[in-house]
């Protein structure tokens, strides 16, 4: 007779202190992913706090890019919004509409405006478009809460992927990061193509995918705010099929 080894499914579990503490959040990148994300936080602040919880989200958006008329349609920007930082235009556009209190760094990361805000986050939002980001974050030497946690977003024309894992070494052994999944970003070049119009920048990336991307990410993130865990660690998905794979995280 055989014996059957049964595993047990991984979860991560949110820390206690989400149930009656903001809920730090660090996104990294205001374009096109990242401006979606925003826009998702502030709809789940506002529900937490119809909810009855205490604080809801406390969130710090680091960008030091402007908008461009590139920009518009396909992030969450108008043309009342040219020449204004990304970060800027979106913290001060829900503290307007929601009394929050969130903050704005329109610099770059790392540096040392970004120290504070890294040193308290409980979860990282990386939407960037240069690599260099990500492997700076997942060599980042600076204090980290020792349960941090770190969600990536890319995507392509039409196809995109989320990412969520650990932040720090210790949880990362536990919860691969984007880098422990696809290894190859690391030696991948940054972009530098901008595109000039809107009409450019919609023909180099689809009008949804950055909606879509953040959809599935921010679907991620309300279940583990909600019911306390996920065992969700990538998804990928494509507009051209419209499919969608969800890959859990690997077995103990």
């Amino acid at each position: 007779m055989i014996a059957q080894i049964q595993s047990k499914e991984v979860r991560f579990t949110a820390p206690e202190r989400w149930l009656d503490q903001a809920i730090n959040v660090v996104v990294l990148g205001a374009g096109g992913n990242g401006s979606e994300v925003v826009d998702c936080l502030a709809t789940f602040h506002f529900t937490l706090l119809k909810l009855g919880h205490p604080r809801g989200l406390n969130v710090t958006v680091i960008d030091d890019a402007v908008v461009r008329e590139s920009n518009l349609v396909r992030q969450r920007f108008w043309p009342c919004d040219i020449d204004q930082y990304k970060s800027i235009c979106l913290v001060n556009r829900y503290n307007l509409n929601l009394g929050t209190q969130w903050k704005a760094l329109p610099y770059r990361f790392p540096g040392e405006q970004t120290i504070f805000p890294l040193a308290n986050a409980d979860l990282v939002i990386s939407c960037v478009d240069v690599n260099s980001a990500r492997v700076a974050l997942a060599n980042y030497q600076g204090k980290l809460r020792k349960d941090a946690m770190w969600m990536d977003m890319g995507n392509g024309q039409r196809h995109g992927q989320v990412v969520f894992g650990g932040l720090t070494e210790v949880m990362r052994k536990r919860f691969p990061c984007v880098l422990d999944v696809y290894p190859e970003v690391a030696e991948l070049a940054d972009s530098t193509t901008k595109s000039c119009s809107a009409a450019e920048s919609i023909n180099s990336q689809d009008c949804l995918v950055n909606r879509t991307v953040a959809t599935a990410a921010m679907s991620l993130l309300w279940e583990l705010i909600r019911s306390g865990s996920t065992s969700k660690h990538w998804i990928l998905m494509s507009l051209e099929s419209g499919e969608q794979q969800t890959h859990m995280f690997p077995e103990a």
